[in-house]
């Protein structure tokens, strides 16, 4: 029996595209939460063409659940289409590849039970199967590490430390600072720059180790390198758009690695300028290599993916960069390393 939702406290944010099974996973997890308050579930149908609004509508009998469907434009502009039509006074925002724990909404709620603002990450482990890629297997060591420095109780945040696949606010919060930013259609950061503006709206950011969405990682090697790519293009946007933070950035540690790589790492990014096929034969070699066995040696994708993450950077890095950091950034880039 869907409960009643008159006056729902909380509304549950899902954009997706084409992930109509990942996504049923998801709500099935969402009718099985154990909390008193009434919440609703919008899913943003960025565009899908597999059926997802038809799934959505079939669950509406046990869950409060529709699909509010729309073109393509990406995550940010996806999200920003159904904020305003949301009806909870808390905004609770997942990833449709997530199934949650069924306290998973009692867990957020009770952060935002005082008068203070705050944004709240949950836990998003990786949930490994028979058939996990390596590449999963990195994903989900990196984001276990990543949740570790975030459950240290003097951790200090910064914008590098947030995701939005499991994230709850207060409404009002996230209307007030104007949503995301839809100019952020690439894959990446338009979660990092809203923190930057929920920071400076004085929200505080929290982590919940037990608000756990379980994450389904199924991409390969390349579908990891392509977000990287893009990764670091929107990387280079939110620099532009906020220079106060951008010795918070990866941007500011562009020698954080071993003499041996840089080296090699500037040699592959001078090959990109000049020969662009390059970046595409270096990330087809890198998925043999992956293939060959490399994924067992610790530093592997930390190289691939470091490189990447620069090939994004240099792609959109503009000789005459406003900011002279990024002027300089371009320059080292070009140039090699400065170690």
């Amino acid at each position: 029996m869907v409960r009643s939702v008159a006056a729902p406290e909380i509304s549950v944010l899902i954009p997706t595209r084409n992930r109509r099974e990942l996504l049923r996973r998801a709500l099935v997890s969402l009718a099985e939460q154990e909390t008193e308050a009434a919440y609703e579930v919008l899913v943003v149908d960025d565009g899908s063409t597999d059926g997802t609004a038809e799934m959505v509508q079939s669950l509406a009998g046990t869950l409060d659940v529709r699909a509010v469907v729309g073109p393509s434009r990406g995550r940010a502009g996806a999200l920003n289409g159904v904020i305003e039509e949301a009806r909870g006074a808390l905004i609770v925002i997942l990833d449709d590849d997530m199934r949650v724990v069924p306290e998973f909404l009692e867990r957020h709620r009770r952060h935002h039970a005082s008068d203070g603002d705050v944004c709240v990450m949950g836990a998003v482990p990786v949930e490994l199967g028979r058939g996990s890629t390596h590449a999963a297997r990195y994903i989900r060591d990196k984001f276990a590490a990543h949740m570790e420095r975030l459950a240290e109780p003097d951790h200090v945040f910064v914008p590098r430390d947030f995701y939005s696949g499991n994230v709850s606010l207060p409404a009002r919060v996230l209307r007030g600072v104007g949503d995301f930013d839809d100019s952020f259609t690439l894959y990446g950061n338009e979660d990092v720059e809203l923190s930057i503006r929920l920071r400076a709206a004085g929200c505080a950011l929290a982590f919940d180790g037990e608000a756990v969405a379980w994450q389904e990682y199924s991409k390969t090697l390349r579908g990891l390198l392509e977000d990287t790519v893009a990764k670091g293009r929107t990387t280079v946007l939110l620099a532009r758009k906020h220079p106060d933070v951008f010795d918070q950035l990866r941007l500011a540690a562009p020698d954080d690695a071993s003499r041996p790589w840089l080296a090699l790492r500037t040699v592959l990014l001078a090959a990109g300028r000049r020969w662009p096929w390059t970046v595409r034969a270096a990330l087809a070699g890198a998925a043999a290599l992956e293939r060959a066995g490399l994924w067992r040696q610790p530093l592997f994708y930390r190289a691939v993916t470091d490189y990447a993450f620069w090939v994004g950077v240099c792609s959109v890095l503009q000789q005459n960069e406003a900011d002279d950091r990024l002027r300089a950034l371009y320059g080292e880039l070009r140039l090699g390393s400065t170690q």
